[in-house]
């Protein structure tokens, strides 16, 4: 797992020598508690057969970053069709439209929506 810092925004990119699943999750989530002050990406891109049940391991993160931080929770999936996934975790095709989507979140909390 690669660990990147972007401004405000923290950034946890799968590798290939990377576990997925549960256990991807879990070094995420070991990682997460020294960062959790800052918005998050998740970059799933990586893998080649991305299933919903794998974005869905972050709900509980993805709750608390929303709700208890204030910070925005991004999850890149590639070309996985997102129509599966429910509405409360944000996803993005590419890094960098994960990015905006973190940009676009924090005018919003500014101007206090």
């Amino acid at each position: 797992m690669k660990i990147s810092q972007h401004e405000n925004t923290t950034t946890f990119t799968w590798e290939p020598i990377d576990p997925v699943g549960v256990d991807f999750r879990n070094l995420v989530k070991a990682q997460y508690k020294n960062m959790h002050q800052q918005n998050i990406v998740i970059d799933l891109s990586g893998i080649k057969k991305l299933l919903p049940m794998h974005v869905l391991e972050f709900s509980e993160l993805n709750s608390y970053n929303k709700e208890k931080v204030l910070k925005s929770f991004v999850v890149v999936v590639g070309t996985m069709r997102i129509d599966e996934l429910p509405d409360d975790i944000s996803t993005a095709p590419t890094f960098q439209e994960a990015l905006d989507i973190v940009d676009m979140e924090e005018i919003e909390r500014d101007l206090g929506y």
